[in-house]
Parts: structure tokens; C-alpha cells; sequence
């Protein structure tokens, strides 16, 4: 029933063209611009000056070739060079519209028509090859939105390819076969003004989870969307370019934590330094760390949003890496705020607070140690967004020569989580993008078996548990090394297969982990 509703918005498209047309205007990449329409008649260009849509059919057009039909780079009432831009054109003062070929912009509205009367589809512009150059093979690509036939309540004007002016929106608005598709338009339009309201994100966050499971990849995400005040997107084109961007211009800076890492090194402390002009002499230097210089530039730039991202935050000794900043970052403690607090650092005597506008991303690795660890004081500062694996991720693939690798990593983990704990299960990003038995091969000897290992404090046993039995743990006897009764030994040594051991690209050999065996079907 919900399908159907959908397709109804849609008349006469495909699935896949709905499905490309949503993530498209839901990821943010392409936005609708209903308030820039233009028109194409489909009449003009027909063979022997024939209709177009009857010598050739539409799904020529509709199907194949997701492209409007111009006519060439001669088409609307001017031509190449004649028109004055969008931003220029005033139709009380300038009169009819001489748009050429390479004004539409990706998101335009086009409306096509055969005649004067008789509507043939709507679409929004999603590459205009005219904008480059004025070519004969240039097209203009549409994503359909409606592929239906419609008498049109009221003629159009006569140009071919032009702005549409309001005689041919109204038109078409009034026409029922379009009804559904103006209503979605202005549904687009009215989410499009909400997403403009900026989102409100947490001052302080953390995501914690097994490792593998995309903390670090996602705090990017989220440290672009808090610069945007913006929701959190999916991953874009050019986004990561963008955070090195942000990278250097210091609106955004990264850091990991580890055990040495220390208050001098995030806040302030002195260092040694060699005296310039005196050979040899070593002197000492008041040095800001990375969250000091943060606040500082986030202080003077009170109008931007800065991100700070603590890479493995819980590997730091937290108590004496934030000192009295534990208090200072509170939203409610912050700069401005109604208990606004400041204290005075040690080493420079300076005043110290921290301005509103920054924020801070932690990362945290459960398997490195427990969240129920985490020193309290933290925890009751951040907010906590737990990222599990998910097996079912897209780029997991189900057929790797017969290996469904979805079903593999739900069987382990589902074992690791009755063995262990489930903060200790596998991520899905090592086998992302797995797509050959060698890649897999690859991740098994040198990412997950490695983890395996680690989890288990090779205890052979469960290790050989969570793979189902397979031969990536090899049993070796002991029997006729030791003289009887002299020493008691284990009479079974495990160890992992070689790396060399072609048992590694054995698809059979993958499938055993999550494959019932006989024994357990009955």
C-alpha cells in the first residue's frame, strides 16, 4: 500500500528512478527549484517537421534516454549569446524571456509538451551539458518526476524551448494529470525551508562501539554537520576534501589520546626549547596545546562553529588530560551561559573559559576498555552515541565466490557476544568493500583473526568456537616429545594456519562459520 502511494506521486516512472530522485533530495545533494521552470515543446523537431513523440515513442525519450529533446543549440526565441542571465531578467521591463540552452541549472523545473495543448511530462534538471558548450550533441538530463499524457487546461505559449512564463504554469497546474507532482514539489519546497532551520548538536558527544564500526569515519560526518548546523548527512562527494579544508583553516582540529598524553600537551605547559643564536642553550617556552589554541580561535570567531575531535578518548588518563576544562565544558558553565565559569590556569596565570561555539567529539573503543570504566566525571558531561556493527551494510557483500559475508560476521559476533561481551564484537568496515577471495583472505590473516586473538588471549579453543570448527586453527599433537611420567604436558598444541596455506582462499572453509553442519540440523 505504501509502495503504491509512492509510485503515485511518480506517474508512469520506475522504482529505480524514484528510489535515485529520493536519495538525491534527501542526501542534500540535489535541491528542487520549483520556482525556475522552463518548457520544451516536442512537436518541433520531429522528422519531415513531424511530431517527435509519434515517430519516435516515448520510451525512446522516457526510458533509454533520460534527456530532454531541444532541438539544438538555435532553440527559444533569441539563441546563444541573445539572453540576459536569470539574475538580470525582468519580464516587466525586458518582456518575453530569450533564455538559451545553457541557463536551466541542476534542480530547474522543466516542463515538456507536445503542442500548445497536450502536457507530456515533467522532470528536474540534473546535468546541463549546454552550460560547457553550445554542441549539437549537448543534452539537457533530467530525472523524471512524471512521464504522463495531459490536456492541459489552457494553452501554452508557442516557443519551443524557453522560461516557462506563468500562462503555461498555470496550464499545467490546472491540468490533473499533474496534480500529484505540484503537490510534491511543494511538499519538497516546504521541507527544504525546514532544513534550513539550523539543528541544535550536543556541546560535548562521544560514540563509542567495537572497533570497526566507522566512530572515527562518522565523527567527520558529524563535525561537518555541527559546522553547518545542520543534520547529519551521508557521506558526499567533496565532504572530505572539505574537512581538510576546515583542517587547516583551524576550524576544525583532531587529536588522539594515549597513555602519555598529558595536561601540558591539550592545555598548556612548558617546554624545553633550544635559545636562538646561542649555541647549545636550552630555554623554556610557555606552549598552548590543542584545545587552548581552539578555544582562542573559537573566541575570536564567535560567529563560526569550531569542532575539536579526540580520537580514542578513553585511552587517556582523562583526570589529569582535563584538569579543571572536566568543569569548564559543561553547557551550562560555558562562556555566556547563566553559570558561566572561568578559572585561572597554572602555568600562565591567564583567565580561562570556554566560548559556546565549540564543540567536542569523542571517539571510544569499547574493546579497549569498558564503558562502565569511563571516569564518571566524563560521562556525565557527554552525551553517548553507541555505533554496533551492522552486518546488513551495503557494501558487505553476500557473494564472495559463494561466501555470504553477512552472514558470516552475524554468526561471529553472535558468538563473540555468548563467549565474551558484545563491546568486543567484529566491525563491519573490515569487510567493506570485500569483493574477491583474495581481499578476503587478506582481512581474515591480517585484521580479524589478529583481533580474535587479542579478545581471547589465545584461548584456542574459543577462537576455534567462534570460527565454527574451521582449519584457521591447527591442532598439533604432542605425543613422543616427552619421555612418560617425566613432565605433564598438554597432549594438543594449537596454533593458526600459515599464511602461506592456500586453506585461506578456501571458500568452504569461510562458509563452515556460519553453515549448519549436519550434527546441528539434527
Amino acid at each position: 500500500e505504501w509502495l503504491q502511494k509512492v509510485r503515485g506521486k511518480f506517474p508512469g516512472c520506475q522504482p529505480y528512478e524514484i528510489n535515485h530522485f529520493a536519495f538525491l533530495t534527501w542526501s542534500g545533494s540535489l535541491h528542487v527549484h520549483s520556482d525556475r521552470c522552463f518548457h520544451v515543446s516536442t512537436n518541433a523537431w520531429g522528422q519531415g517537421g513531424g511530431d517527435y513523440w509519434k515517430d519516435f515513442k516515448p520510451e525512446l525519450d522516457f526510458e533509454p534516454n533520460h534527456w530532454v529533446l531541444t532541438g539544438g543549440p538555435g532553440s527559444g526565441t533569441g539563441g546563444p549569446g541573445t539572453a540576459k542571465s536569470w539574475e538580470e531578467y525582468d519580464e516587466s521591463r525586458d518582456g518575453p524571456p530569450t533564455f538559451p540552452l545553457s541557463n536551466p541549472e541542476r534542480g530547474d523545473l522543466i516542463l515538456v509538451r507536445t503542442g500548445r495543448s497536450q502536457g507530456r511530462g515533467m522532470g528536474i534538471v540534473c546535468r546541463n551539458d549546454y552550460r560547457g558548450q553550445l554542441a549539437a550533441d549537448s543534452r539537457i538530463h533530467v530525472i523524471w518526476l512524471n512521464k504522463m499524457t495531459g490536456e492541459l487546461r489552457g494553452k501554452t505559449e508557442i516557443t519551443g524551448f524557453n522560461h516557462a512564463r506563468n500562462k503555461t504554469l498555470n496550464a499545467f497546474h490546472q491540468a490533473p494529470a499533474y496534480k500529484e507532482t505540484f503537490d510534491l514539489l511543494k511538499w519538497l519546497s516546504g521541507r527544504e525551508e525546514t532544513q534550513k532551520t539550523e539543528v541544535k548538536h550536543p556541546k560535548n558527544q562521544i560514540l563509542y562501539g567495537p572497533p570497526g564500526t566507522g566512530k572515527t569515519y562518522h565523527a567527520v560526518d558529524r563535525a561537518l554537520a555541527i559546522i553547518d548546523g545542520a543534520r547529519v548527512n551521508e557521506r558526499r562527494e567533496g565532504d572530505l576534501e572539505r574537512f581538510h579544508e576546515l583542517r587547516d583553516s583551524g576550524q576544525i582540529a583532531m587529536v588522539t589520546f594515549h597513555q602519555n598524553y598529558a595536561y601540558e600537551d591539550f592545555i598548556e605547559g612548558i617546554r624545553p626549547e633550544l635559545s636562538k643564536g646561542v649555541s647549545g642553550q636550552v630555554g623554556y617556552v610557555l606552549h598552548p596545546g590543542v584545545f587552548k589554541r581552539m578555544v582562542k580561535a573559537a573566541g575570536a570567531e564567535d560567529d563560526k562553529r569550531f569542532v575539536l575531535i579526540i580520537d580514542e578518548i578513553n585511552r587517556g588518563n582523562i583526570a589529569k588530560t582535563f584538569g579543571e576544562l572536566i568543569t569548564l565544558i559543561e553547557e551550562s558553565r560555558r562562556l555566556g551561559a547563566g553559570d558561566e565559569t572561568k578559572v585561572r590556569l597554572p602555568y600562565s596565570g591567564e583567565s580561562f573559559g570556554v566560548p559556546d561555539n565549540l564543540y567536542l567529539i569523542g571517539t571510544m573503543n569499547t574493546a579497549d576498555r569498558s564503558i562502565q570504566l569511563l571516569d564518571t566525571a566524563l560521562r556525565r558531561r557527554f552525551t553517548f552515541a553507541e555505533m554496533m556493527p551492522e552486518p546488513e551494510h551495503p557494501l558487505i557483500s553476500k557473494d564472495v565466490e559463494g561466501v555470504d559475508c553477512q552472514a558470516m560476521l552475524r554468526m561471529m559476533n553472535r558468538r563473540i557476544t555468548a563467549l565474551l561481551d558484545r563491546e568486543h564484537q567484529i566491525g563491519h568496515t573490515y569487510l567493506m568493500g570485500v569483493d574477491t577471495m583474495e581481499k578476503l583472505s587478506y582481512a581474515f590473516r591480517n585484521k580479524i583473526f589478529p583481533l580474535l586473538q587479542e579478545y581471547f588471549f589465545d584461548d584456542w579453543s574459543k577462537i576455534q568456537a567462534v570460527l565454527g570448527g574451521n582449519a584457521f586453527v591447527v591442532e598439533t599433537r604432542t605425543a613422543g616429545l616427552f619421555r612418560e611420567k617425566e613432565q605433564e604436558v598438554e597432549e594438543r598444541v594449537y596454533r593458526r594456519l600459515p599464511n602461506h596455506d592456500p586453506g585461506w582462499t578456501e571458500p568452504g572453509q569461510y562458509r563452515r562459520i556460519y553453515e549448519k553442519t549436519a550434527e546441528q540440523s539434527g
